[in-house]
């Protein structure tokens, strides 16, 4: 906190994915089919890109929202019970929930196996549906996960101008396309990027993305695309994280530490970021408490439902009256 009188701080509506994850591990080399290997620890929880961000912020104590959808099965309603504030909005749709299984590899890697479930039906109507009575004017809107929905592709841009004439600051962090950066992949994330005033990368998205063959030059080939004022964070993993805006370039370093569970961790990042941002922090506090909440959540297994910061935390979010 930077010590100065604030207003309350800015809530946050994370619109997109919730699924069930169950990471397990860790492996030094993929098997050979047929054969079976008992790994050290596992976790079932929730997951999601958007999901992540949301236990996150509420991990912090910020006023947050998720609006998302799962199944119609006992993982649907595990996710529900979760996130039932007076801010969340999560319905039930017919059929299986989406689920993750994510291996981990020895070091901090790690690869999935998905299914869309209940994803594929979630489009720009469900979304503005599910966002009616949202109190959007004035709060940051971070659209996660774009390309893992497949329902909402062709009318996402068109969304995210919606957002922005209700009044919400817009943050997206779109994730990596299924089919890789094909021409089409890429004009969709520039469409998006020129209506997001937060941009939110990790290293390998911002340079499938650009192109480029480096992070600072892949922020310069991007700029162009963006809104004047908006900002491009890059997530660099053990290296920290960048934040490019108005041509200056900041980097800031993350501490070493002993890596667990990488599952998340750009998800937990976006979280610390716009945390600080909805408090009017600098960018570089800002980056500083994504690298710092991230590195929290990387190095815990199973995961915990604790504060994060505590001493830090702002007020709670409301909870539901039902």
């Amino acid at each position: 906190m930077n010590g100065r009188p604030t207003e309350p701080p800015r809530p946050i509506c994370v619109i997109g994915n919730a699924n069930l994850d169950l990471v397990t591990g860790s492996v030094d080399d993929w098997p050979e089919w047929g054969t079976e290997v008992f790994l050290e620890r596992s976790d079932f929880r929730i997951g999601g890109s958007a999901a992540n961000t949301a236990l996150a912020l509420q991990r912090l104590g910020h006023p947050v929202g998720l609006v998302s959808a799962t199944g119609s099965d006992a993982a649907g309603a595990m996710i529900t019970h979760q996130f039932a504030s007076a801010l969340d909005w999560v319905a039930a749709r017919p059929g299986p929930t989406s689920m993750s299984v994510g291996i981990l590899q020895t070091g901090g890697e790690r690869s999935f196996f998905s299914t869309n479930g209940h994803l594929d039906g979630l489009d720009a109507a469900f979304f503005s549906s599910a966002l009616e009575d949202w109190p959007l004017a004035g709060a940051i809107a971070l659209v996660s996960g774009g390309f893992a929905l497949p329902g909402l592709m062709a009318e996402h841009t068109a969304f995210l101008e919606r957002l922005r004439a209700r009044g919400a600051t817009i943050a997206i962090d779109p994730g990596w396309p299924g089919g890789g950066w094909t021409d089409d992949a890429v004009d969709k994330a520039h469409a998006w990027i020129g209506l997001a005033d937060h941009v939110l990368l990790n290293d390998k998205e911002a340079l499938g993305l650009s192109g480029e063959n480096a992070v600072h030059a892949a922020c310069r080939t991007l700029a162009p695309h963006m809104r004047a004022d908006a900002a491009l964070l890059v997530k660099r993993g053990p290296e920290g994280a960048a934040c490019y805006r108005h041509r200056n370039y900041i980097i800031e370093q993350a501490l070493p530490l002993d890596v667990i569970d990488t599952v998340g961790a750009g998800d937990a990042f976006n979280a610390g970021y716009l945390s600080a941002v909805a408090e009017g922090e600098t960018e570089r506090a800002a980056l500083r408490r994504g690298i710092d909440v991230a590195s929290a959540v990387i190095s815990e297994f199973p995961r915990s439902g604790a504060a994060i910061f505590p001493e830090k935390s702002l007020a709670p979010c409301p909870t539901s009256s039902s």
